[in-house]
């Protein structure tokens, strides 16, 4: 990315680039959010050390407006998308190869992943799964069972070989939306036959491997035998980071503490309520964390910025050619995959999981024309 934005800025022709992010709602929220967060930083009760540290964090929110403003030839677009799924088909084979003994692997606790970590790649994965599943649409003969056998092979890699709860979370979402919008009510005998061959192959296949999708299961009872200061749990530990964050948002409810202000505020708060921890850097759950930093004003920018692009999303599909529509759907997918994601987890705030949806969400509102363009 780096490399990215060094070679947009000498790339010059900046009138054309300034116009098509004037033309671009979608663009001109993404700057508008992270001017925001510059403005939180100004208040923050934080360092100015660490304000200006978590302000930098969001810096790819501008990725969306810089490849909206760069992107405007179809055919390196599609490359841009198949980029991104040769590499997902990578990762997910690499994943295989581990499960296999074939690649080497160092067994930590969180299954077969290939980077990141469990979280950001089932992340990933549930998305790709999605794309996957819209490609086979398009697709006729033997691509589309291609597309298909490939989304069976990432789901089962969710659920399987990869224990990051978030993606096992977001995988169903996804495949109900899926069914939803390709065939509409007559999806729903698809949808319960979908739910219950996940049910039959999750309790099937769950005793014949090592890593399961049992850890799903697990978050009533991790959450019922949470003890603070005694014996954390990873679900119970997440609902005393919400609750906390919701004390600080009464305390400041209209601008908030400022951009970088919740892990001094929660250890302050800790101290009171003699929680598990006096250092939390986030509440994990992208929302609240917004919420606390820039109060309601910044919660209610953050809902703008995801549903002026699901808004957009359908604008796409009417400008995309008959029976080769993709953008406008995936963008769909990808807004559900971080809404659901950003419920667990702070993932704008994430390096991989923030650059993941801001350059894949840039690529395909890059399709997006308004009236002005069209004329031009």
């Amino acid at each position: 990315m780096g490399f990215f934005v060094i070679i947009w800025a000498i790339s010059l022709n900046y009138a054309k680039k300034f116009q098509l992010i004037r033309n671009n709602p979608a663009a001109l929220i993404s700057v508008a959010l992270f001017c925001l967060y510059g403005i939180g930083m100004i208040y923050s009760s934080a360092s100015w050390e660490i304000r200006l540290s978590w302000w930098l964090n969001y810096h790819k929110l501008l990725y969306i407006p810089m490849i909206v403003g760069i992107l405007t030839i179809e055919r390196y677009r599609r490359f841009a998308l198949h980029a991104y799924l040769a590499g997902m088909l990578m990762v997910l084979l690499i994943s295989y190869l581990k499960w296999m003994g074939i690649v080497p692997h160092t067994d930590i606790g969180q299954g077969y992943f290939v980077f990141k970590g469990r979280i950001a790649h089932n992340i990933f994965m549930a998305f790709t799964m999605y794309l996957l599943l819209r490609l086979s649409v398009q697709s006729s003969n033997l691509t589309r069972l291609t597309w298909i056998l490939l989304s069976i092979l990432a789901i089962f890699n969710i659920f399987f070989l990869v224990n990051g709860r978030t993606g096992q979370i977001i995988t169903p979402i996804l495949l109900g939306w899926f069914f939803w919008e390709t065939w509409g009510f007559k999806s729903i005998k698809w949808i319960i036959t979908a739910v219950i061959t996940l049910l039959v192959t999750f309790f099937t296949l769950s005793n014949f491997t090592n890593i399961s999708g049992i850890r799903l299961a697990e978050i009533r009872q991790e959450i019922l035998n949470h003890k603070p200061n005694e014996a954390p749990t990873s679900s119970g530990i997440r609902l005393e980071f919400y609750k906390n964050a919701l004390e600080l948002i009464k305390q400041k409810p209209v601008f908030g503490g400022g951009t970088g202000s919740f892990e001094a505020e929660y250890g302050l708060l800790a101290e009171t309520k003699k929680t598990i921890s006096t250092s939390v850097p986030n509440p994990h759950n992208e929302f609240l964390l917004t919420w606390q930093e820039l109060g309601t004003v910044g919660l209610v920018m953050l809902l703008a910025f995801f549903a002026i692009q699901w808004r957009i999303s359908y604008r796409i599909d009417s400008e995309e050619e008959e029976g080769n529509k993709i953008y406008g759907y995936a963008l769909r997918g990808l807004i559900i995959t971080i809404l659901i994601g950003s419920l667990f987890n702070s993932l704008l705030l994430d390096a991989g999981e923030g650059k993941f949806y801001c350059v894949l969400a840039g690529v395909f509102l890059s399709a997006y024309q308004s009236k002005k363009q069209r004329i031009v």
